[in-house]
Parts: C-alpha cells; sequence; structure tokens
C-alpha cells in the first residue's frame, strides 16, 4: 500500500477532529458567556448549528450572541465538510492502494518460474517462507485470512489471499509452472484435498504436506504427496536428542538453522550436461582446488552415505555437500557454472 498517502490523509484527519473540537468548546463556552446559558444549553444549540439539524428550541436572543453563533456556523461547517472529506479520502485511497497492490502482486506472481507454493501463511507456512527467503528460492505464500496475509505482506513476503483449496487460486498461483507446493494448513483434511487437487493438475509436481495427526500421513501419501512432515513428531523427537544426544543436535541446527554461520550443507543436481558428470568424486572434490566433502550420493531411490574417492558420479545423481559458504560458493562458480 501507500502508506505515505494514508498517512497524510490520517493527518489531515486528525488536524480537522481537533478543530472541530475545538470549535465546539468555543462555541459551548461564547454561547454561554453572551446568552448566559447553562453549558447543556450552549452546547446543545453548538451541536444542532454545526449539523445542520436546526431544532430551532433554543435560539440566540441577544445581538452578539447571533452574531457569535453565526461566525462558529461558517467556520464550524466548513470543518465538518472537511473532516468528512478527509473521512472519505482515506477510505478511497486506502481502497485504490490495496487494488494497485494486489494487481502488482498478482503481476508478480505471473512472472514466477520453478517456484514454490507455500499455503497457508500461519506459524508454519511463515517459517517456511523464511527459509525460502533466506536461500533465494522463488515462491508465494497463500492464505484465506487477510490479517495473516497482510502481516506476512509487511515482512516482505509474496502473498496472495485466497483459498488454496480451489482449482482457480492454485492456478492464479502459477502452480503450472511451479517445482513444487507446500501443504502448510494446520487441518489435515485441507492438506489433502490440496495434494490431491495439486496432483491432478500437474503430475509431475513436488508435494510436501503437514500433517498433525500421524495417521493421516498415509492418506496425504495416498493424495499424492511426496513427502508428509509432522511438525508435532519431529518436535518431540528432537526434544528427546537434545537430552540424550546434545552434542549431535547442536550440529545439526548448526548445519541447518544457523544461516549466518560458516559450515553449511548443499545438495546439487548433476545435469546431463554437468562437466563433472561421469567422473569420480575424487577428480573433481580435491582438497587442493575445493575444500568440500561428498556427504552422500542419492541415486535414484538409493542413498550412499560416506562415498569413495573411486566412486563414479552420474547423471541424475544428487550431490549432498558440506562445507565452509565460501568454499561451496567457489565451487559452485568453477563447476556448476
Amino acid at each position: 500500500m501507500n502508506w505515505g498517502m494514508i498517512l497524510s490523509a490520517r493527518i489531515r484527519l486528525f488536524w480537522a477532529f481537533l478543530s472541530l473540537l475545538l470549535i465546539i468548546v468555543t462555541g459551548t463556552l461564547g454561547l454561554a458567556y453572551f446568552e448566559d446559558w447553562p453549558l447543556f444549553d450552549s452546547l446543545w444549540v453548538t451541536i444542532v448549528s454545526l449539523t445542520t439539524t436546526g431544532y430551532g428550541d433554543i435560539l440566540p436572543k441577544t445581538l452578539p450572541g447571533r452574531a457569535f453563533l453565526l461566525g462558529i456556523l461558517i467556520v464550524g461547517v466548513s470543518t465538518v465538510a472537511y473532516s468528512m472529506g478527509a473521512i472519505i479520502n482515506i477510505l478511497v485511497e486506502s481502497q485504490v492502494s490495496r487494488i494497485m497492490e494486489r494487481n502488482k502482486m498478482l503481476k508478480t506472481i505471473k512472472q514466477l518460474n520453478n517456484h514454490i507454493v507455500v499455503c497457508g501463511a500461519g506459524r508454519v507456512g511463515s517459517f517456511v517462507a523464511q527459509v525460502l527467503k533466506t536461500e533465494q528460492v522463488p515462491y508465494v505464500l497463500i492464505d484465506i485470512d487477510e490479517e495473516l496475509i497482510v502481516h506476512r505482506q509487511e515482512e516482505g513476503h509474496l502473498v496472495m489471499l485466497g483459498d488454496a483449496t480451489e482449482d482457480e487460486v492454485l492456478l492464479a498461483a502459477g502452480i503450472q509452472k511451479a517445482q513444487g507446493i507446500i501443504c502448510a494448513l494446520s487441518e489435515d483434511a485441507y492438506n489433502v484435498f490440496i495434494a490431491l487437487t495439486a496432483r491432478a493438475i500437474k503430475p509431475d509436481l513436488k508435494i510436501v504436506a503437514r500433517a498433525e495427526k500421524p495417521e493421516t500421513a498415509e492418506k496425504m501419501r495416498r493424495a499424492g504427496a511426496d513427502k508428509v512432515i509432522s511438525p508435532a513428531q519431529i518436535g518431540g523427537f528432537q526434544m528427546a536428542m537434545s537430552i540424550l544426544k546434545p552434542a549431535t543436535v547442536d550440529l545439526v541446527d548448526t548445519l541447518f538453522t544457523s544461516r549466518d554461520l560458516q559450515l553449511q550443507l548443499e545438495e546439487v543436481v548433476v545435469a546431463e550436461s554437468s562437466p563433472i558428470a561421469n567422473q569420480e568424486i575424487r577428480q573433481v572434490f580435491n582438497r587442493e582446488h575445493h575444500n568440500v566433502i561428498v556427504v552422500s550420493i542419492i541415486r535414484d531411490d538409493s542413498v550412499s552415505l560416506n562415498p569413495r574417492g573411486k566412486d563414479m558420479i552420474l547423471p541424475g545423481d544428487t550431490l549432498v555437500l558440506i562445507g565452509n559458504r565460501e568454499d561451496l560458493e567457489r565451487m559452485e562458480s568453477d563447476i556448476f557454472k
């Protein structure tokens, strides 16, 4: 939204109301003085005069009183009109700004390609969006709660207001061009429905779903989810391991959550045209050139942990690497450019 325009209008409204209050107080005290009326009668005549209702049950009798009320009417009615204009201005500018911001967001979403669609802007969805933002992965955050969407937009996320269970909303979020979708709503039934809908729209879409109840996980997989995550289960496991194996948990936290530290994990998919395809690991990842360790090779449905130096890197492999941030960036620029 154009907060500068809205703030300016609200400042004008504040001064208009302040001026109106000053006029009411002045009119009340002035009529009480000139006409020798009780304060309530003076207030009554001032209010009905400014609002132009004109009951006429109480009227000034003296010439100074009438002249004073005439002056109050001229200044007060103008102030009331100005205040009403300021209120209308705020409403119109807010609506126009909201429409312009929405159109801008939709235009940006249409330009997305190979992005992630995150369904749900609550606690889990916002954390997902923050990680994607940190990793500089394009994404769009969808939720039906307008208040949540406004908050996430203020946090700098690309957002979209709508019901993620509807085909039209997913299509508007560019699901046909997306690389994956994350179903992070708090209700398992909604996540199952979104997974089912997303799989029907794009069969090769990668789908990750949130499950609050363990018994729902299998239903989500049958609905098309590639991966089902239970935040409660993972949280409980990590809490237990923090007591039993604190050093290991600290290392995992460093690798996965501490983005400001140097040690990081990186995942690289080897393409057919990659210069490291069909080469031995030791030929590519040697400490003289790249101080990076290959933790595992994921090939098809199998995982090879701590591969040997003579093992071959094949097209389609996914390499899990660990190393210093600078070394990983240097390796990426030298090998995967």
